[in-house]
């Protein structure tokens, strides 16, 4: 009898421990060598999406200009006789309880962003913060929002207690009749016009209704193409139009983050407000000016601050400008800027060395401050020398 041999069990096949580990680890390894590529090529997509937006803006201006025979204004103040067209009244407020800024340069701009529908709703007799405008608050474009803006949701709009209150969001429409029934939205604007190397903030809030001209003769010092009450031509931009900044980068979640008084309604994309759609260069790109605890201590006045004028994005290095010819050009914040010296108020460690600061309208003018070359590209008609490799 043939006895057969029983055959032996098969080695168990399968991963040790070490080599699960392992396995594991490469695998991090990729991911955390993959991640970052997948991060920049998103942010290479947000940013080409960025430069098709001002391209857009850009573009519209043009069409404004060729049409109206001027770039629009940053706003246009609404009086009439030095009377406001709806006196909203209030013990001492009568004059200025209406801001003089009005619709902003792209509320202006609608028909060339085709977008008729919006602009025959707006009510151009009365201001942007009049309840009847509010309509148009909540209207998203596309062309005004940056992808890599990442805090610029549309938020509900909030009505402050009585006119003079910040409300926020809703700093707006404070008036003292109450908003009409309804859901009531704002929306932002990742963009704002430039209006040179100073701000108009000064300017605007010394700017009576009841004396449009009392702080015009400041108005020569915004050497910028957008700002309030301009018309500039584009005769005017004799610095040439592919070295002039027409718009530029806005940041909505900077803003909100970098100042802590900067509300959440403002930057508004219909308001004309120096701190909602206009930006200068007297700071350089991105700046982070630590925000103040007592805003009435700052050089500018109460109720004025630095961060919001500066233009500012979330693309690495630096932000997307559109000039008056149409193209969009990437400036690094590492670009020339002009030379600073501390300054006394606590919104920013430095001002313009050399500029002059003038208490009656809140307003600077450059004095023997040299500028750089991101002021340079700020000004239309300064006959600074710009080269090409310079920025």
């Amino acid at each position: 009898m043939v006895h057969g041999h029983r055959l032996a069990p098969s080695p168990r096949r399968g991963f040790t421990l070490i080599e699960l580990l392992v396995v594991i680890a490469i695998i991090a390894v990729l991911i955390a060598l993959l991640l970052p590529a997948v991060q920049a090529a998103r942010e290479a997509a947000r940013r080409v999406q960025c430069v098709n937006n001002m391209k857009q803006i850009a573009l519209a201006a043009n069409n404004y200009e060729s049409t109206n025979m001027c770039y629009p204004g940053g706003s246009y103040s609404n009086y009439n006789g030095g009377v406001p067209n709806n006196t909203c009244g209030g013990a001492g407020s009568v004059a200025k309880c209406i801001y003089p800024e009005n619709f902003s340069s792209f509320v202006r701009m609608l028909p060339y962003f085709e977008q008729n529908q919006i602009f025959n709703a707006v009510n151009f007799s009365l201001t942007s913060g009049n309840n009847e405008n509010i309509t148009i608050a909540g209207v998203k474009l596309n062309a005004l929002t940056c992808p890599s803006d990442s805090n610029i949701e549309t938020v509900q709009i909030q009505v402050p207690s009585k006119l003079g209150s910040a409300g926020s969001p809703g700093y707006s429409f404070n008036q003292l009749t109450p908003l009409p029934p309804g859901n009531w939205k704002q929306s932002f604007s990742s963009y704002a016009g430039s209006t040179g190397t100073f701000g108009s903030g000064g300017y605007i809030t010394n700017y009576d209704l009841t004396n449009p001209a009392g702080c015009a003769p400041q108005r020569s010092e915004y050497n910028g193409v957008i700002y309030n009450d301009s018309s500039t031509r584009i005769a005017e931009v004799t610095d040439g139009t592919s070295n002039t900044m027409m718009f530029g980068e806005h940041c909505h979640a900077n803003l909100l983050i970098y100042d802590a008084a900067f509300g959440a309604s403002d930057n508004s994309w219909q308001s004309g407000r120096w701190y909602d759609t206009l930006f200068s260069t007297m700071y350089p790109v991105n700046i982070k000016v630590p925000p103040s605890a007592t805003v009435g201590t700052s050089v500018l006045g109460a109720g004025n601050y630095y961060y919001p004028t500066v233009a500012t994005s979330l693309h690495p290095g630096g932000a997307n400008f559109a000039f008056c010819d149409g193209s969009v050009k990437f400036i690094k914040s590492t670009i020339a800027s002009w030379a600073t010296t501390n300054a006394t108020g606590p919104r920013s460690s430095s001002l313009p060395a050399g500029s002059v600061y003038s208490t009656s309208c809140f307003t600077w003018s450059q004095g023997t401050a040299v500028p750089g070359v991101y002021q340079a590209l700020s000004s239309r008609n300064g006959g600074e020398v710009i080269s090409a490799d310079s920025f």
